[in-house]
């Protein structure tokens, strides 16, 4: 399939591969799947692997990628034929921003997706960061094994091991939880002011980041300070940890909040709503990874009309012909002016 232009529509009645195509190439972006899907189930029915090849373009430069995943060979990717040491390396050269429907009930409702789909924007400006957020992951499942074989019985041996791993995990997650806030920080004006226009001003929305209550109104903690909180909080509550067998403070128990006129989006909101307020944070995306040289990040936009009223259709769209290249993909022809000088492809055609 070969895109001609930076409007790109692609159309088909359901069960064609629409979505499967805006995942394709979002799998070239950050390596996985965006829907959180094991890399064996992306693999086609009845199939061994999965092979996505692209051409992409930052600026100065084509690149040519590819990342095959087989059921014995594993997965693999490649930056101009050359084998990258880790799937992470892929990170940084191609950028996209992927919205689905799906993700309004899965992402919106439920805070560990809330911090997925953070930490997937903030790992594509930052390998740092994943690798911190790799190494925490490795971390807490050492501390939690230990909380879990202790049950409160730990020897004053044991009480040392576990402060190395306080140790681990306070710095890991204040690094973590730092870049967190001020990702979080730099889109708060930008989500507003999308979402004020896709609403018609109609509604104020907001998102905050929220983690250790002792610092929560600090405006700009350091790491140091965020580390010792955290590290303090973890010895207040090692007593009830070891009862229970498992770490419940960090940077894996924080929220990412949605807010509309002040009031939290994931108990008050519609489904309309949620759905406009998840559009207005895939927009803000746009503003990150678009803070450095080369071409803005590739919007997919699968299925988003449905459920969205003219009004906010018309208002979308005008916000995206602002943006670099935009590939969505509908059930039927919205007709104008929605897919006006956008190329169209049609698999059922």
């Amino acid at each position: 399939m070969r895109f001609n232009t930076d409007r790109v529509l692609i159309g088909g009645a359901n069960g064609q591969g629409k979505s499967n195509i805006l995942e394709a190439i979002s799998y070239l972006s950050i390596g996985k799947s965006v829907r959180g899907a094991q890399d064996a189930q992306a693999i086609p029915h009845q199939g061994q692997y999965f092979d996505i090849r692209a051409v992409c373009w930052d600026g100065p430069h084509h690149h040519q990628l590819r990342l095959f995943y087989g059921n014995q060979e594993g997965k693999k990717i490649f930056c101009d034929g050359t084998p990258l040491p880790r799937i992470a390396d892929v990170l940084g050269i191609f950028k996209t921003v992927h919205f689905s429907p799906e993700d309004v009930a899965l992402v919106m409702r439920f805070p560990a997706q809330r911090r997925r789909l953070l930490d997937i924007l903030i790992s594509q400006t930052s390998v740092p960061y994943l690798y911190d957020l790799q190494q925490y992951q490795r971390v807490l499942a050492q501390r939690n094994q230990m909380l879990k074989m202790s049950r409160g019985a730990l020897r004053e041996s044991d009480h040392e091991a576990l402060d190395t791993w306080d140790t681990q995990l306070a710095r890991l997650g204040a690094r973590i939880r730092l870049r967190r806030l001020e990702v979080v920080g730099g889109m708060q004006g930008v989500l507003a002011d999308h979402y004020g226009r896709l609403s018609g001003q109609r509604e104020s929305a907001g998102i905050s980041y929220q983690h250790s209550p002792s610092l929560e109104g600090h405006r700009e903690p350091t790491e140091d300070m965020l580390c010792e909180d955290l590290r303090q909080e973890m010895k207040n509550r090692r007593a009830a940890e070891l009862q229970l067998g498992h770490t419940r403070c960090g940077s894996h128990r924080d929220n990412l909040v949605f807010t509309l006129g002040g009031h939290p989006a994931d108990t008050f909101a519609s489904e309309g709503q949620l759905k406009t307020l998840l559009i207005a944070w895939k927009m803000a995306e746009i503003h990150v990874l678009s803070g450095d040289a080369g071409p803005g990040p590739v919007l997919l936009l699968d299925d988003v009309f449905s459920e969205l009223d003219t009004q906010r259709s018309a208002a979308l769209m005008e916000l995206v012909g602002g943006f670099g290249q935009v590939v969505l993909t509908v059930p039927k022809r919205p007709g104008e002016p929605f897919c006006a000088g956008y190329e169209e492809i049609w698999l059922d055609a």
